[in-house]
Protein backbone atom coordinates (compact mmCIF):
# COMPACT_ATOMS: atom_id res chain seq x y z
CA UNK A 1 0.00 0.00 0.00
CA UNK A 2 1.67 3.13 -0.98
CA UNK A 3 1.61 6.40 1.49
CA UNK A 4 -0.17 9.42 0.17
CA UNK A 5 2.48 11.72 0.72
CA UNK A 6 4.95 9.78 -1.39
CA UNK A 7 2.64 10.07 -4.07
CA UNK A 8 2.49 13.44 -3.83
CA UNK A 9 6.42 14.05 -3.64
CA UNK A 10 6.74 11.89 -6.82
CA UNK A 11 3.81 13.82 -8.63
CA UNK A 12 5.26 17.37 -7.54
CA UNK A 13 8.97 16.62 -8.83
CA UNK A 14 7.56 15.85 -12.44
CA UNK A 15 8.19 19.68 -13.62
CA UNK A 16 4.82 19.15 -15.47
CA UNK A 17 4.89 23.36 -16.60
CA UNK A 18 3.59 24.04 -20.32
CA UNK A 19 5.94 23.44 -22.78
CA UNK A 20 7.93 20.32 -20.93
CA UNK A 21 6.04 17.93 -23.07
CA UNK A 22 9.05 14.91 -21.52
CA UNK A 23 7.89 15.95 -18.39
CA UNK A 24 3.92 15.51 -18.85
CA UNK A 25 4.68 12.26 -20.67
CA UNK A 26 6.89 10.59 -17.88
CA UNK A 27 4.38 12.08 -15.18
CA UNK A 28 1.37 10.16 -17.21
CA UNK A 29 3.78 7.54 -17.82
CA UNK A 30 4.01 6.92 -14.06
CA UNK A 31 0.24 7.24 -13.39
CA UNK A 32 -0.98 5.03 -16.61
CA UNK A 33 1.56 2.17 -14.90
CA UNK A 34 0.18 2.92 -11.55
CA UNK A 35 -3.40 2.12 -12.15
CA UNK A 36 -3.01 -0.50 -14.36
CA UNK A 37 -1.17 -2.37 -12.50
CA UNK A 38 -4.00 -2.27 -9.97
CA UNK A 39 -6.43 -3.32 -12.60
CA UNK A 40 -7.80 -0.26 -14.56
CA UNK A 41 -7.57 -0.11 -18.49
CA UNK A 42 -5.87 2.86 -19.78
CA UNK A 43 -6.52 4.62 -22.59
CA UNK A 44 -3.64 6.95 -23.75
CA UNK A 45 -4.90 10.59 -25.97
CA UNK A 46 -2.41 12.76 -27.99
CA UNK A 47 -4.54 15.97 -28.95
CA UNK A 48 -3.29 18.14 -30.81
CA UNK A 49 0.16 17.35 -29.37
CA UNK A 50 -1.12 17.72 -26.05
CA UNK A 51 -1.33 14.48 -24.41
CA UNK A 52 -4.28 12.96 -21.49
CA UNK A 53 -5.09 9.76 -20.68
CA UNK A 54 -8.47 7.93 -19.56
CA UNK A 55 -8.30 4.98 -16.89
CA UNK A 56 -11.79 2.92 -16.41
CA UNK A 57 -12.24 0.01 -13.84
CA UNK A 58 -14.17 -1.62 -16.86
CA UNK A 59 -12.51 -1.85 -20.64
CA UNK A 60 -14.09 0.55 -23.18
CA UNK A 61 -16.67 1.75 -20.66
CA UNK A 62 -17.14 5.21 -21.31
CA UNK A 63 -19.98 6.32 -19.11
CA UNK A 64 -19.04 5.37 -15.49
CA UNK A 65 -21.09 6.72 -12.21
CA UNK A 66 -17.66 8.77 -11.17
CA UNK A 67 -14.87 10.29 -12.98
CA UNK A 68 -11.96 11.44 -10.96
CA UNK A 69 -10.81 14.53 -12.82
CA UNK A 70 -7.73 16.52 -12.53
CA UNK A 71 -4.76 18.61 -14.61
CA UNK A 72 -1.53 17.53 -14.17
CA UNK A 73 0.21 20.98 -15.40
CA UNK A 74 1.02 23.57 -13.15
CA UNK A 75 2.76 27.51 -14.02
CA UNK A 76 6.13 28.30 -14.03
CA UNK A 77 8.36 28.43 -10.98
CA UNK A 78 11.83 27.93 -9.91
CA UNK A 79 13.64 24.67 -9.62
CA UNK A 80 13.09 24.29 -5.19
CA UNK A 81 9.43 24.24 -5.82
CA UNK A 82 9.47 21.20 -7.26
CA UNK A 83 10.73 19.81 -4.49
CA UNK A 84 8.27 18.85 -1.73
CA UNK A 85 8.87 20.53 1.71
CA UNK A 86 6.82 19.69 4.71
CA UNK A 87 6.96 22.71 7.45
CA UNK A 88 4.77 23.00 10.83
CA UNK A 89 2.16 21.21 8.95
CA UNK A 90 1.85 21.83 5.69
CA UNK A 91 3.51 20.40 2.66
CA UNK A 92 5.02 23.20 0.41
CA UNK A 93 5.72 22.97 -3.84
CA UNK A 94 4.20 24.11 -7.20
CA UNK A 95 1.14 22.14 -7.87
CA UNK A 96 0.54 20.83 -4.05
CA UNK A 97 -3.08 22.38 -3.74
CA UNK A 98 -3.51 23.62 -7.68
CA UNK A 99 -4.13 20.40 -8.26
CA UNK A 100 -1.68 17.28 -7.72
CA UNK A 101 -2.78 17.10 -4.34
CA UNK A 102 -6.34 15.67 -6.20
CA UNK A 103 -4.33 12.92 -8.32
CA UNK A 104 -2.45 11.77 -5.06
CA UNK A 105 -5.87 11.32 -3.66
CA UNK A 106 -7.18 9.79 -6.44
CA UNK A 107 -4.07 6.77 -6.50
CA UNK A 108 -3.98 6.17 -2.72
CA UNK A 109 -7.84 5.34 -3.20
CA UNK A 110 -7.39 3.64 -6.50
CA UNK A 111 -4.52 1.65 -4.37
CA UNK A 112 -6.63 0.81 -1.74
CA UNK A 113 -9.34 -0.79 -3.45
CA UNK A 114 -9.70 -4.44 -3.14
CA UNK A 115 -11.23 -5.04 -6.94
CA UNK A 116 -11.51 -2.03 -9.45
CA UNK A 117 -13.94 -4.21 -11.21
CA UNK A 118 -16.38 -3.50 -8.03
CA UNK A 119 -16.71 0.17 -8.43
CA UNK A 120 -17.86 2.07 -11.57
CA UNK A 121 -15.48 4.59 -12.21
CA UNK A 122 -13.09 6.06 -13.97
CA UNK A 123 -10.15 8.58 -14.23
CA UNK A 124 -9.01 11.64 -16.47
CA UNK A 125 -5.91 12.99 -16.36
CA UNK A 126 -5.41 16.61 -18.72
CA UNK A 127 -2.11 18.55 -19.59
CA UNK A 128 -3.18 21.98 -20.57
CA UNK A 129 -5.79 23.37 -18.09
CA UNK A 130 -3.07 26.31 -17.01
CA UNK A 131 -3.03 27.46 -20.61
CA UNK A 132 -6.95 27.21 -21.24
CA UNK A 133 -6.51 24.18 -23.12
CA UNK A 134 -10.28 22.14 -24.17
CA UNK A 135 -8.44 18.52 -23.48
CA UNK A 136 -11.62 17.43 -21.13
CA UNK A 137 -13.89 19.04 -23.96
CA UNK A 138 -12.40 16.52 -26.95
CA UNK A 139 -12.16 13.71 -24.48
CA UNK A 140 -15.93 14.32 -23.96
CA UNK A 141 -16.22 14.46 -27.58
CA UNK A 142 -14.84 10.87 -27.66
CA UNK A 143 -17.81 9.99 -25.46
CA UNK A 144 -16.27 9.54 -22.53
CA UNK A 145 -19.74 11.02 -20.29
CA UNK A 146 -20.10 10.68 -16.89
CA UNK A 147 -22.91 10.16 -14.26
CA UNK A 148 -20.85 13.08 -11.93
CA UNK A 149 -17.13 14.35 -11.89
CA UNK A 150 -15.26 15.39 -8.85
CA UNK A 151 -12.42 18.32 -9.80
CA UNK A 152 -10.87 19.36 -6.87
CA UNK A 153 -10.17 23.07 -8.61
CA UNK A 154 -12.05 25.39 -6.92
CA UNK A 155 -13.87 26.46 -3.78
CA UNK A 156 -11.43 27.31 -0.68
CA UNK A 157 -11.44 25.64 2.11
CA UNK A 158 -13.33 22.34 1.32
CA UNK A 159 -16.30 24.71 0.09
CA UNK A 160 -18.02 22.97 -3.28
CA UNK A 161 -18.40 25.47 -6.14
CA UNK A 162 -21.97 26.38 -7.39
CA UNK A 163 -20.87 29.16 -9.49
CA UNK A 164 -17.71 30.55 -11.66
CA UNK A 165 -17.82 33.17 -13.62
CA UNK A 166 -16.84 32.90 -17.38
CA UNK A 167 -14.49 34.25 -19.40
CA UNK A 168 -13.18 35.78 -23.01
CA UNK A 169 -9.69 35.99 -23.87
CA UNK A 170 -9.08 38.41 -26.93
CA UNK A 171 -6.63 39.24 -28.97
CA UNK A 172 -6.49 42.68 -30.52
CA UNK A 173 -4.56 43.51 -33.77
CA UNK A 174 -3.52 46.47 -34.99
CA UNK A 175 -1.63 47.09 -38.19
CA UNK A 176 -0.03 50.83 -39.45
CA UNK A 177 1.84 52.65 -41.67
CA UNK A 178 5.69 52.60 -40.39
CA UNK A 179 7.66 55.93 -40.85
CA UNK A 180 10.28 57.89 -39.02
CA UNK A 181 9.68 58.98 -35.60
CA UNK A 182 10.75 62.85 -36.90
CA UNK A 183 7.65 62.33 -39.34
CA UNK A 184 4.91 60.65 -37.64
CA UNK A 185 1.76 62.38 -40.19
CA UNK A 186 3.92 60.17 -42.91
CA UNK A 187 2.79 56.91 -41.36
CA UNK A 188 -0.30 55.74 -39.19
CA UNK A 189 0.48 54.41 -36.06
CA UNK A 190 -0.51 50.92 -34.99
CA UNK A 191 -0.15 51.71 -30.97
CA UNK A 192 -2.87 54.73 -30.89
CA UNK A 193 -5.70 52.52 -32.16
CA UNK A 194 -5.48 50.00 -29.74
CA UNK A 195 -4.76 52.81 -26.72
CA UNK A 196 -8.36 53.98 -27.63
CA UNK A 197 -9.69 51.05 -27.56
CA UNK A 198 -8.25 49.79 -24.45
CA UNK A 199 -9.50 53.00 -23.12
CA UNK A 200 -13.30 52.52 -24.43
CA UNK A 201 -13.10 48.94 -23.29
CA UNK A 202 -12.30 49.77 -19.94
CA UNK A 203 -15.17 52.17 -19.65
CA UNK A 204 -17.67 49.23 -20.31
CA UNK A 205 -15.97 47.11 -16.58
CA UNK A 206 -16.79 50.39 -13.76
CA UNK A 207 -16.36 49.48 -9.97
CA UNK A 208 -15.03 46.08 -10.81
CA UNK A 209 -15.06 44.28 -8.05
CA UNK A 210 -15.40 40.23 -6.85
CA UNK A 211 -19.41 40.47 -7.67
CA UNK A 212 -19.47 42.33 -11.29
CA UNK A 213 -17.59 41.73 -14.47
CA UNK A 214 -14.04 42.51 -14.84
CA UNK A 215 -11.27 43.41 -17.51
CA UNK A 216 -7.74 43.05 -17.19
CA UNK A 217 -5.70 44.43 -20.57
CA UNK A 218 -2.73 41.72 -19.47
CA UNK A 219 -0.34 42.22 -22.67
CA UNK A 220 -0.02 45.75 -24.91
CA UNK A 221 3.33 45.42 -27.28
CA UNK A 222 3.82 47.41 -30.51
CA UNK A 223 6.72 49.32 -32.22
CA UNK A 224 10.25 48.45 -32.52
CA UNK A 225 12.21 51.53 -32.08
CA UNK A 226 11.23 55.04 -30.39
CA UNK A 227 11.87 56.78 -33.44
CA UNK A 228 9.75 54.70 -35.88
CA UNK A 229 5.57 54.83 -36.02
CA UNK A 230 4.42 51.00 -34.99
CA UNK A 231 3.69 49.44 -37.91
CA UNK A 232 2.04 46.40 -35.95
CA UNK A 233 0.55 45.96 -32.24
CA UNK A 234 -1.14 43.45 -30.38
CA UNK A 235 -3.27 43.50 -27.11
CA UNK A 236 -4.52 40.55 -25.18
CA UNK A 237 -7.39 40.90 -22.88
CA UNK A 238 -8.63 38.37 -20.07
CA UNK A 239 -12.55 39.18 -19.74
CA UNK A 240 -14.12 37.66 -16.45
CA UNK A 241 -18.25 37.83 -16.66
CA UNK A 242 -20.49 37.17 -14.60
CA UNK A 243 -23.79 35.35 -16.65
CA UNK A 244 -23.80 34.46 -20.46
CA UNK A 245 -26.05 37.06 -21.13
CA UNK A 246 -23.24 40.02 -19.98
CA UNK A 247 -20.97 38.08 -22.55
CA UNK A 248 -23.08 39.08 -25.09
CA UNK A 249 -23.32 41.96 -24.43
CA UNK A 250 -19.50 42.55 -23.61
CA UNK A 251 -18.27 40.60 -26.68
CA UNK A 252 -20.76 42.84 -28.94
CA UNK A 253 -19.64 46.11 -27.81
CA UNK A 254 -15.88 45.00 -27.40
CA UNK A 255 -16.46 44.12 -31.74
CA UNK A 256 -18.13 47.42 -32.22
CA UNK A 257 -15.24 49.29 -30.69
CA UNK A 258 -12.74 47.88 -32.99
CA UNK A 259 -14.41 48.74 -35.85
CA UNK A 260 -14.62 51.77 -35.02
CA UNK A 261 -10.83 51.65 -36.29
CA UNK A 262 -9.06 50.93 -39.74
CA UNK A 263 -6.58 48.03 -39.73
CA UNK A 264 -7.51 46.46 -36.19
CA UNK A 265 -9.30 42.77 -35.87
CA UNK A 266 -10.24 41.17 -33.19
CA UNK A 267 -10.02 37.20 -32.33
CA UNK A 268 -11.16 35.00 -29.16
CA UNK A 269 -8.62 33.14 -28.20
CA UNK A 270 -10.67 31.18 -25.72
CA UNK A 271 -14.24 31.36 -24.41
CA UNK A 272 -15.08 29.24 -21.31
CA UNK A 273 -18.71 29.42 -20.04
CA UNK A 274 -19.79 30.27 -17.00
CA UNK A 275 -21.07 27.48 -14.51
CA UNK A 276 -23.66 26.91 -12.30
CA UNK A 277 -24.37 23.74 -9.56
CA UNK A 278 -26.85 22.71 -7.17
CA UNK A 279 -25.40 22.02 -3.57
CA UNK A 280 -29.01 19.63 -3.47
CA UNK A 281 -27.68 17.91 -6.82
CA UNK A 282 -28.20 14.13 -5.97
CA UNK A 283 -24.85 13.83 -6.49
CA UNK A 284 -23.29 16.50 -5.08
CA UNK A 285 -25.55 16.71 -1.82
CA UNK A 286 -23.85 13.07 -0.86
CA UNK A 287 -20.34 14.22 -1.29
CA UNK A 288 -20.98 17.43 0.84
CA UNK A 289 -22.71 15.62 3.52
CA UNK A 290 -20.13 13.42 3.73
CA UNK A 291 -17.06 16.30 4.25
CA UNK A 292 -18.98 18.14 6.63
CA UNK A 293 -19.00 14.23 8.42
CA UNK A 294 -15.18 14.07 7.82
CA UNK A 295 -13.90 17.88 8.51
CA UNK A 296 -16.70 19.56 10.70
CA UNK A 297 -16.88 21.80 7.61
CA UNK A 298 -20.52 22.77 6.77
CA UNK A 299 -20.64 23.15 3.06
CA UNK A 300 -22.89 26.38 1.85
CA UNK A 301 -21.06 26.74 -1.20
CA UNK A 302 -18.73 28.62 -3.18
CA UNK A 303 -18.77 31.94 -6.04
CA UNK A 304 -15.36 31.44 -7.79
CA UNK A 305 -13.56 34.03 -9.57
CA UNK A 306 -11.38 32.13 -11.66
CA UNK A 307 -12.62 29.07 -14.05
CA UNK A 308 -12.00 25.62 -14.81
CA UNK A 309 -12.73 22.37 -16.55
CA UNK A 310 -15.66 22.40 -15.19
CA UNK A 311 -16.80 24.22 -17.61
CA UNK A 312 -16.99 21.39 -20.05
CA UNK A 313 -18.73 19.34 -17.68
CA UNK A 314 -21.55 21.99 -16.97
CA UNK A 315 -22.25 22.05 -20.90
CA UNK A 316 -23.79 18.53 -20.81
CA UNK A 317 -25.05 18.43 -17.63
CA UNK A 318 -23.12 16.63 -16.21
CA UNK A 319 -22.45 18.05 -12.36
CA UNK A 320 -19.35 18.20 -11.46
CA UNK A 321 -17.93 18.62 -7.61
CA UNK A 322 -14.92 21.46 -7.68
CA UNK A 323 -13.33 22.42 -4.35
CA UNK A 324 -10.38 22.43 -2.70
CA UNK A 325 -8.88 20.88 0.79
CA UNK A 326 -7.79 23.88 3.15
CA UNK A 327 -4.72 25.67 1.96
CA UNK A 328 -3.35 28.58 -0.26
CA UNK A 329 -1.23 30.64 -2.75
CA UNK A 330 -2.01 28.94 -5.93
CA UNK A 331 0.86 29.93 -8.27
CA UNK A 332 2.52 31.83 -6.35
CA UNK A 333 5.78 30.69 -4.24
CA UNK A 334 4.13 29.56 -0.68
CA UNK A 335 1.60 27.69 -2.66
CA UNK A 336 0.85 25.02 0.45
CA UNK A 337 -1.50 22.53 1.03
CA UNK A 338 -2.54 21.26 4.66
CA UNK A 339 -1.65 18.16 5.61
CA UNK A 340 -4.27 16.86 8.12
CA UNK A 341 -6.91 18.43 5.03
CA UNK A 342 -4.86 16.49 2.46
CA UNK A 343 -5.49 13.17 4.43
CA UNK A 344 -9.45 14.27 5.06
CA UNK A 345 -9.25 14.78 1.26
CA UNK A 346 -8.58 11.38 0.63
CA UNK A 347 -11.20 9.58 3.23
CA UNK A 348 -13.97 11.75 1.86
CA UNK A 349 -13.30 10.67 -2.46
CA UNK A 350 -12.80 7.44 -0.84
CA UNK A 351 -15.88 7.32 1.10
CA UNK A 352 -17.90 8.62 -1.65
CA UNK A 353 -16.24 6.05 -4.06
CA UNK A 354 -17.86 3.51 -1.65
CA UNK A 355 -21.33 5.24 -1.94
CA UNK A 356 -22.17 6.18 -5.38
CA UNK A 357 -19.47 4.04 -7.31
CA UNK A 358 -19.81 0.39 -5.71
CA UNK A 359 -21.49 -1.95 -7.78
Amino acid sequence: MYILDEILRKLVAFRTVDGDEPAMHQALDYIATFVAQRGMHVERFDLDGVESLVATSRPGHKTPKVMLAAHLDVVPGPDELFELREINGKYYGRGVLDMKCAIAAYLQTIDELENVADYDFGLMITTDEEQGGTSVKKIIEEGYVPSVCILPDGGDDWQIQTHSKGFLYLKITSTGVPAHGSRPWLGRSALQPLLAIAHDIQVLFPNMSPETNTCNIGVLEAGEAPNQVPSSGTMLIDVRVINEADRQHILAATQEICAKHDGVAMDIIVDGTTTEFRLDDPYIRPFADIITDVTGVKVTGARTLGSNDARFFAAIQTPCISFYPHGGGHHGPTEWLDKQAFIQMKKVISRYMEQIAKL
